[in-house]
């Protein structure tokens, strides 16, 4: 049994008292409403690996908790690392696990440039400064989308676009979207027609979606991250094949986002015989890597290179430092390493498992971190010391932890030296060709995503990722925590979409074949 929080009653909606309970082996959040009585939600299903989570990182020290859940007037200033902003809720697929598009919210949500002027302004003031991924529906129905995002750089923030990658199957429209050098996250559940078919009502897609790999391995210059959802019984025995197509494909993905599939859709519309939790996807990953060398963090680890990142990088933004700080039951990571012509886990490299390697390196960026505070990164001598801090801390840790002879070879002296020139190459060859040079490792993160049925104040208190959007009745631009945006979407755009009319969205670009039945 675990303190007292709140969550959202699964029937009414309403805000209420809420604690988890651990039953069979399993998680769930119990929510005491005074209207529906007494509900529950699954949580997780491996009760076991969910606490280990919650005592590895015990999160960033913070008052007592404030958060109530009712995001549209507490304005706690949550400092998001990330921003997803919503442009259209048109979309050129119609899958029944998801509840954002024209078809089912019943209105036209297709707002002017002058909206995401209005928006872009107020971020780029915003410090830190998030990154903004343009979201939907399908940014890329959008005529206007380049000029969106040439928007966003007019005010210096970074910009990315998450896309279900159908319009990137045209190979022009495709060519001019890598030339605005935007990061993308690409929406591919796996490489198999049929998972398209059970998951999407799809099976078409899969085709586009291939050939739009193809057309980003042909003109794209930078990495890109792969957004999954994962579901059991439908995709988990395709995740191996999945990371062997990254492995071919190391030059053009360096992260993979795995979703666990959350059930929004309405009653009839989709049907699953098992509910997939966080730590589900997390076993799937395990069985997927050969060797199974797999073990998952807290993302909210990361805080610790958060402390130390001052003194080596000029920009504060990192897609490793996005999750910083976050509820250790929010995302979780592991990192894959090449290994010939696939992955290995990272616990092949380690003399000790992950979990117990991400401790120790907390332990000692907690011991020094005073003497960081005290030191000015952005001066040449404080900064320096810094770096001389942290290098001699954390060298005899990383001798210890890594297993150098799986790492760099029977006779790893030369084994590191080779490895510093091949790495001085490849960024080398960067800068004469422009093209990306593979990756080191690949990092693969589980997300949490809109699970207004599993959410708790406990774990929204320190969110990272937001939707901004204005409120037309102030003018303002405020943020609501992602997970939580679903509740007051509707109503939000709905009156945005009344301000300022809307722009016609392109001709759905690449369409859907006709919805199937369920």
């Amino acid at each position: 049994m675990s303190e007292p929080t709140i969550g959202v009653c699964t029937q009414c909606r309403r805000r209420v008292p809420a604690e988890h309970h651990i039953f069979n082996g399993q998680v769930w959040i119990r929510k005491f409403c005074s209207h529906c009585g007494t509900n529950q939600s699954l949580i997780s299903s491996d009760a076991t690996a969910w606490q280990a989570k919650r005592d590895l990182w015990e999160g960033v020290p913070r008052k007592a908790a404030a958060c109530t859940l009712h995001c549209d007037r507490c304005r706690i200033n949550h400092s998001p690392a990330m921003l997803f902003l919503d442009v259209t809720n048109h979309c050129n697929m119609d899958c029944p696990i998801c509840g954002f598009s024209l078809r089912k919210m019943g209105f036209d949500f297709n707002p002017p440039l002058e909206y995401f002027e209005k928006i872009f302004s107020a971020v780029a003031r915003m410090q830190p400064r998030p990154v903004v991924n343009l979201f939907g529906g399908e940014p890329t129905v959008r005529d206007d989308m380049l000029e969106i995002i040439a928007v966003g750089r007019r005010h210096g923030v970074e910009t990315q676009v998450t896309t279900n990658g159908l319009r990137l199957a045209d190979e022009a429209y495709c060519r001019k979207l890598c030339q605005a050098n935007v990061g993308l996250r690409l929406s591919f559940d796996g490489r198999s027609r049929d998972i398209y078919e059970r998951l999407r009502h799809n099976g078409r897609a899969y085709d586009l979606k291939m050939k739009a790999l193809e057309n980003l391995k042909k003109y794209s210059r930078r990495k890109h991250t792969l957004i999954v959802c994962a579901a059991l019984g439908v995709n988990d025995r395709w995740l191996g094949d999945l990371f062997q197509f990254c492995a071919e494909n190391r030059e053009l993905i360096s992260d993979v986002g795995i979703i666990p599939l959350y059930e929004s859709w309405e009653p009839g519309v989709f049907h699953v015989t098992e509910h997939t939790t966080a730590e589900d996807v997390e076993k799937m990953v395990q069985a997927a890597v050969p060797g199974g060398d797999v073990d998952f963090v807290p993302a909210g680890m990361t805080h610790w290179l958060r402390v130390m990142r001052p003194f080596f990088h000029d920009r504060p933004a990192s897609k490793f430092l996005f999750f910083a700080g976050v509820h250790p039951n929010c995302e979780s990571i592991t990192f894959l390493i090449p290994h010939g012509a696939t992955f290995r886990g990272i616990n092949h490299y380690l003399n000790r498992p992950l979990p117990q390697a991400a401790r120790e390196f907390a332990n000692l960026v907690r011991k020094i971190e005073p003497r960081l505070s005290r030191l000015d990164p952005g001066k040449f001598f404080p900064r320096w010391r810094g770096k001389l801090l942290c290098l001699v801390t954390l060298v005899p840790w990383l001798l210890r932890t890594i297993r150098l002879r799986s790492v760099f070879g029977n006779r790893p002296f030369f084994g590191m030296i080779r490895s510093v020139w091949r790495l001085w190459r490849r960024r080398r060859m960067k800068r004469l060709t422009g093209r990306p040079a593979p990756v080191t490792h690949l990092r693969v993160a589980v997300l949490p995503f809109e699970e207004q049925h599993s959410i708790d104040s406990e774990r929204m208190q320190s969110c990272k990722v937001g939707m901004p959007y204005e409120d037309v009745e102030t003018g303002r631009i405020e943020v609501i925590p992602h997970c939580l945006w679903f509740p007051y979407r509707d109503a939000i755009l709905r009156k945005i979409a009344q301000k300022y009319g809307s722009v016609r969205s392109d001709r759905e670009a690449v369409s859907s074949p006709p919805k199937k039945a369920a």
